[in-house]
């Protein structure tokens, strides 16, 4: 009977390289996964010539768009910010593909989705103009411009000075979120699987239903996946399971703290993996091990504490009033609008409660 071993335990998160950072960008592996994925274009904007024109624009302390967006004029005193070759590229791809969705370098401005109609879905664009607001209202990709926060988990001393700007469009596509899922992989170890949508559905309840998705992506991974991504053996991928059978590749991102483990945590995630590097006993076990993993999780009641229950990225939301407002003022002058003209409401209204129910006028 072999003697077990000790062993310590993995470290929460890998020690990563650049080029395995670079790896999960779109123009790094959409080559390779093209027929899996959706169709893309990816726009260099450093091979444009206008990198310094980018970053003044969308690290400027206004919301003002850029020149020929396809935007009203803005004010003659507002500044104007000029790029054509970027007005150009992304209007020839949104002439191909009839409405795209953005990314910078690794991350979608999700958390401006609100931004826009969401007749078709989120991030839906069909116009420069779109694609500059999803992109200067987002927290979000303001991760991919910084090298310490773009690089997280690359030992400091290779971590480079400045970071490659790409815009990706890609052809937008109507999906259920519910049929959204992200993969975890570790030592090229697929560990754990989860619903990217956190709201309750059927189709993920019941034990057959729950060993079919499994057994689905496993082989998927197996087959598509594992021999083929570049970015070394620890990573994360998302995938979109159609009715029709299809699996299309929607996303890899490094395995890394900012990438957000849904219904895991990451300690969770690493003590599946210190069990499977644990040496089996025997060969039954061994296969036992193998038939456990991936994990999966799901939402399985609705009152489950991850449920959603109010809109995704909320915190980041505006009313629509407010981001007209804060039009081409500095973010000290918007926050002095704002308050003002809450100030004013607040007034009118109570007013108006003066006048009509004056009991209720205490009670606000």
């Amino acid at each position: 009977m072999p003697v077990p071993t000790s062993t310590a335990p993995p470290p929460l998160f890998p020690t990563l390289t650049r080029s395995e950072v670079d790896a999960a960008r779109t123009s790094a592996w959409y080559d390779t996964f093209e027929d899996l994925t959706t169709p893309a274009t990816v726009i260099n904007i450093d091979a444009l010539d206008e990198r310094a024109a980018f970053l003044e624009w969308i690290e400027s302390d206004s919301i003002f768009i850029p020149e020929d967006a396809g935007a009203e004029p803005s004010h003659e005193d507002a500044p104007k910010y000029h790029l054509p070759a970027l007005n150009k590229a992304i209007r020839a791809a949104i002439d191909k593909y009839g409405a795209v969705f953005p990314k910078l370098n690794w991350t979608s401005p999700r958390d401006a989705a609100f931004i826009l109609p969401q007749g078709h879905g989120p991030l839906h664009s069909t116009s420069p103009h779109d694609i500059y607001l999803l992109l200067k209202s987002s927290d979000f990709v303001q991760h991919d411009l910084d090298p310490i926060s773009a690089y997280e988990g690359v030992p400091a001393a290779d971590i480079p000075s400045e970071v490659s700007i790409e815009l990706v469009l890609k052809k937008f596509t109507e999906m259920n979120p519910s049929q959204e899922v992200r993969c975890f992989v570790r030592d090229d170890i697929l560990l754990g699987i989860t619903q990217r949508d956190t709201n309750f559905y059927e189709h993920y309840q019941g034990a057959d239903e729950q060993a079919a998705l499994v057994s689905r992506v496993r082989e998927f991974y197996e087959d598509e996946i594992c021999e083929n991504y570049a970015g070394g053996a620890n990573y994360v991928f998302d995938l979109y399971l159609a009715d029709s059978g299809r699996i299309t590749v929607t996303d890899f991102q490094p395995y890394r703290g900012s990438t957000d483990p849904l219904l895991f945590s990451y300690e969770e995630l690493n003590e599946l993996l210190a069990s499977a590097r644990a040496s089996p006993s025997t060969s039954d076990e061994a296969e036992a091990g193998a038939e456990r993993l991936p994990e999966l999780r799901v939402i399985d009641s609705r009152a489950h504490p991850a449920a959603n229950t109010g809109p995704a990225f909320g915190a980041n939301m505006l009313p629509v009033e407010a981001v007209q407002m804060s039009e081409g003022q500095t973010a000290s002058d918007f926050a002095l609008a704002w308050q003002e003209a809450m100030a004013q409401g607040m007034g009118r209204r109570m007013d108006e409660l003066s006048d009509d129910e004056p009991d209720l006028k205490g009670s606000l």
